[in-house]
């Protein structure tokens, strides 16, 4: 079960300090068990405090407005099984109705269109939405199944983070390695030459970049683009592979039999990367993601985080949902638009969702159904 805080405010984006409106990740998927009682979740119902920990000393800020909001489980979405009651209280009694003008969303990507849906009737086009997730494909997803009228939909903004931060319990982190921070704002239609930005999006970008902790810094579109690319190639190699193998990152650098499967999913990413029609004619892109260049920047990341497990594989450990589809997916499907076929990729993707559902099924968090989305893809 999940849960999220959204301290949202009514005040114009000039008048808000910062932060003041948030949207963050409070409790990791299944963080309670299936039975939990009321009182275990009144639990962090209360927390008004945030409480960071880094480099041993810790911090802590009060007076945050919270609301929590509880994210249907995968088996609670099947038509049989949803309950006729909304998720979140609606009515003058409730005062999560005020208009949200910034809203950050860190939720697991595959979490967002239901997180997205629970709010986005307090969201308008003077709106800003930040999505700071691993991933890609997302932005497309929001708008097909949550704002699909592009002259209504917020104003969209990007982050990649590379900051280690980790969660010991609700409202409590630990900011474990200092990193940096990309953003961008999204022009609201492709190709616009001189976007007219909302002040809401202006207003958190100044804000991010004036934080000095988080090292923020504004990028064009297409350079983000490009970070973003760069991370998934990354995230595609080392997830799934420590996953499968079960082993922490710096593992996959004692074995030649994975260094040389990483070389073949890197032939496929890279090929697909070089095909994509938004990078066409950006400058360099053939030298950035050159396969020798991007397995030196996979093996350099397995070796800073060598004594760290991939997010899949914890996710996979515990019995929760993975990423798969945000990262070796995205790769998959952009191939299949671009005339790519990625046999070793598309087989990679499947073995770990085969291991997921093995490890769902060991925990119980799995009724004995198979539920299909109707826009999988077809197998070949």
């Amino acid at each position: 079960m999940s849960t999220r805080a959204d301290a949202s405010t009514t005040q114009s984006p000039k008048d808000r300090r910062p932060w003041q409106s948030i949207f963050v990740r409070t409790v990791a998927q299944s963080a309670f068990p299936a039975a939990s009682t009321s009182s275990e979740l009144a639990k962090s119902e209360g927390g008004e405090s945030l409480k960071l920990t880094t480099n041993g000393l810790l911090d802590t800020k009060s007076n945050f407005d919270v609301e929590q909001v509880r994210l249907p489980r995968p088996a609670e979405e099947a038509p049989a099984l949803r309950s006729t009651s909304s998720l979140v209280p609606r009515g003058p009694e409730n005062p999560s109705e005020e208009t949200i003008y910034n809203l950050i969303v860190s939720v697991k990507a595959f979490d967002t269109i239901n997180a997205l849906k629970r709010v986005a009737h307090r969201l308008t086009r003077e709106s800003c939405i930040l999505f700071i997730q691993d991933g890609m494909g997302i932005i497309e997803e929001v708008n097909d199944q949550v704002f699909p009228d592009p002259e209504t939909r917020p104003q969209y903004m990007l982050g990649v983070i590379s900051h280690g931060i980790s969660r010991t319990k609700p409202f409590t982190l630990v900011h474990s390695g200092y990193g940096t921070t990309a953003l961008t704002i999204l022009p609201r239609h492709i190709g616009e030459v001189k976007p007219d930005f909302e002040t809401s999006a202006l207003y958190l970008m100044r804000t991010m970049t004036s934080i000095p902790v988080l090292a923020a810094v504004g990028f064009g579109p297409t350079d983000l683009l490009q970070i973003q690319i760069e991370r998934l190639a990354v995230s595609a190699i080392i997830n799934p592979l420590t996953a499968l193998i079960g082993c922490p990152n710096g593992d996959l650098l004692q074995r030649s039999s994975i260094s040389r499967t990483m070389r073949l999913l890197l032939a496929e990413i890279c090929l697909v990367i070089k095909s994509l029609p938004e990078l066409q004619g950006v400058p360099n892109v053939r030298v950035r993601f050159d396969i020798k260049r991007l397995e030196a920047h996979v093996l350099g990341v397995a070796t800073m985080t060598s004594e760290k497990r991939s997010p899949t594989l914890q996710d996979i450990s515990k019995g929760r949902q993975t990423e798969i589809e945000y990262t070796t997916g995205y790769i998959v499907r952009r191939g299949e638009e671009v005339g790519i076929r990625c046999v070793l990729n598309y087989m990679l993707k499947h073995m770990v969702k085969a291991k997921q559902l093995m490890e769902e099924e060991k925990h119980g968090n799995l009724l004995p159904l198979e539920l299909r989305s109707s826009g999988q893809e077809a197998l070949w």
